[in-house]
C-alpha cells in the first residue's frame, strides 16, 4: 500500500513538471488534441468478452505499431478467436494502428494513476497482456496481473539511458519486472541489461527484432513511374529522400543540400517528417530557406519543378523509398531522438545514411555495419558522401545490393515470439 501511495505521488508531481510542456504543444503545435481525454480513461470501449480469450496489445507509437503488426496477424490466426484490444500512446501511433491492425478496439493506453488504470483492467479482465519493445508502467502491469493475465513483453529492448535509471531503484525495479512473465527480447545485448536488473534468466529469451518482419510490400514498376511523374521527378532526376525527420534536422539539412545541388541540380529531395502536427512547422523551414519545394497535397502540376518535395501525409515512407536511389534516415542527426529503423531501405536495395547519434537502434547499427549496407556519417561529411554515391553508381549499387542480403537474412522473429507465447500461456494454465 506504501509503495503504491508513494508511486501515485510520484506520477503527481512528475505530471505537474510536465504540465507547462504540456500547454505550450497542446496550444501551439497542436498536439494531445484528439488522445488528451481518452488518456483519461474517457469514452473507454465498453467490453463484454463473453467466452473469448481478450489479448491486450500495447505499441507506444508508429514504429512500434510497425514492428507488432505481423505479430497480430499471427496471433488472430493461432489463437483461438480471441477478442483483441490494440493501445498506443501516440496519436501517430493510434492512426497507423487503425489503418493497419485489424483489432476489435482501437484505444489510447490510460494514464498511469490508480483510479484510471484499475477499473479499466477490472471491466477489461485481458487474459493476454503483449507489450512492445519498452513502455513500463507499474498500475497497469500490477492491474493486468491482479486481473489474471499473462504479461509479456514482445521485441523487447533497454537503454542505457533506462539501464542505469533502473539500477539506481532497485526495489521499483524490481516491484515493476515482477509483473512481467516473459520477456522476448531483441538480442543478446538486451538480454544482458535486463538480467543485470536481477530479472530471472528463465524469463529472457532472445526472439529477434520483428521489425524485420513487417509488410515491405513493393510497387509495380508502372506504379512507381506513375508516382514519380505525379510529383514532377523525371526519369533522369536523381531522387534523396529523407525519412523520419524532426527539429531541428530539417535546418541542418537544407544548410547542407545546396553543395550537392551545385553539382546535381536535378536532384529531387523527398522529405518526410515524422510526426505529421510538423507538416506546417517544415512547410516554413522551406520557405525561409529559399528553396524551391511543393507539399504532397498540393494539386498536381502545382510547382512541378521543385527541388524539394514535403510529404505531409501519413504512411507514405516505404513507398517514398522506393523511389529513391539514396536515403537518409534522420531521427539520427539530434540526440533527443537517438535514431529509427535504419533497415526500411535495404528493403528495396537503397542504399542508407544515418547520423551519429543510434543510441536506441545499436543493433541496428552493427547489423548495416556487419553487411556494408549503409554508412554513418557525420553532418559534416554528408554533403561529400552525398556526391560520391551520386557520382559513383558501382558503391551505391553495392551498398543496395548488401541491403537486400541483410534484409533477406533477418526473418523470422515473430514466429519465434509467437511460439514463445503460447508455451508461455500454458505453463501459466491460460490455454489460448
Amino acid at each position: 500500500m506504501l509503495f503504491s501511495i508513494l508511486y501515485e505521488i510520484c506520477l503527481l508531481l512528475l505530471g505537474i513538471a510536465y504540465l507547462p510542456i504540456f500547454l505550450y504543444q497542446y496550444i501551439f503545435k497542436k498536439k494531445y488534441r484528439n488522445s488528451i481525454l481518452k488518456r483519461f480513461g474517457w469514452g473507454f470501449p465498453v467490453i463484454n468478452k463473453g467466452d473469448r480469450p481478450l489479448i491486450w496489445i500495447h505499441a507506444v507509437s508508429l514504429g512500434e505499431t510497425k514492428a507488432v503488426a505481423a505479430l497480430v496477424k499471427s496471433i488472430k490466426t493461432e489463437f483461438k478467436n480471441p477478442l483483441l484490444v490494440f493501445s498506443t500512446t501516440t496519436e501517430t501511433g493510434y492512426v497507423e494502428a487503425c489503418r493497419s491492425i485489424s483489432a476489435d478496439y482501437h484505444v489510447y493506453l490510460p494514464f498511469d494513476f490508480g483510479w484510471v488504470v484499475k477499473s479499466i483492467m477490472k471491466r477489461t479482465a485481458p487474459d493476454l497482456v503483449v507489450l512492445c519493445e519498452s513502455d513500463f508502467w507499474y498500475n497497469f502491469l500490477s492491474s493486468a496481473k491482479e486481473a489474471g493475465a499473462v504479461v509479456t513483453v514482445v521485441n523487447g529492448k533497454l537503454s542505457t539511458r533506462s539501464q542505469t535509471r533502473f539500477l539506481k531503484v532497485p526495489f521499483f525495479a524490481h516491484k515493476l519486472f515482477a509483473c512481467i512473465d516473459l520477456f522476448c527480447l531483441q538480442s543478446n545485448l538486451y538480454r544482458k541489461r535486463f538480467a543485470s536488473l536481477g530479472i530471472p534468466q528463465e524469463k529472457l529469451v532472445v526472439t529477434g527484432n520483428m521489425k524485420f518482419d513487417g509488410d515491405y510490400a513493393k510497387l509495380p514498376a508502372n506504379q512507381i513511374e506513375a508516382w514519380r511523374m505525379e510529383l514532377g521527378i523525371q526519369p533522369t532526376d536523381p531522387v534523396l529522400v529523407v525519412g523520419s525527420s524532426h527539429s531541428p534536422e530539417e535546418v541542418q539539412l537544407l544548410k547542407l543540400l545546396p553543395q550537392v545541388w551545385n553539382q546535381f541540380p536535378k536532384l529531387k529531395v523527398m522529405l518526410v517528417p515524422r510526426h505529421p502536427e510538423r507538416f506546417n512547422e517544415v512547410a516554413g523551414i522551406l520557405q525561409k530557406s529559399n528553396v524551391s519545394f511543393r507539399r504532397l497535397s498540393q494539386k498536381t502540376g502545382e510547382n512541378q519543378q521543385a527541388s524539394v518535395i514535403l510529404i505531409d501525409a501519413m504512411g507514405l515512407l516505404r513507398k517514398c523509398y522506393q523511389l529513391a536511389d539514396i536515403a537518409i534516415v534522420a531521427g539520427s542527426y539530434t540526440s533527443k531522438v537517438g535514431g529509427h529503423n535504419i533497415l526500411e531501405p535495404s528493403w528495396y536495395g537503397v542504399p542508407v545514411l544515418f547520423g551519429p547519434h543510434m543510441y536506441s537502434q545499436p543493433d541496428l547499427v552493427d547489423l548495416v555495419r556487419e553487411y556494408e549496407a549503409g554508412l554513418q556519417v557525420s553532418l559534416e561529411e554528408l554533403p561529400d558522401v552525398l556526391l560520391d554515391l551520386l557520382q559513383n553508381k558501382e558503391r551505391s549499387k553495392s551498398l543496395g545490393d548488401a541491403g537486400l542480403r541483410l534484409a533477406g537474412d533477418v526473418h523470422g522473429a515473430t514466429n519465434k515470439t509467437l511460439l514463445q507465447l503460447k508455451e508461455t500461456a500454458l505453463h501459466l494454465n491460460k490455454a489460448f
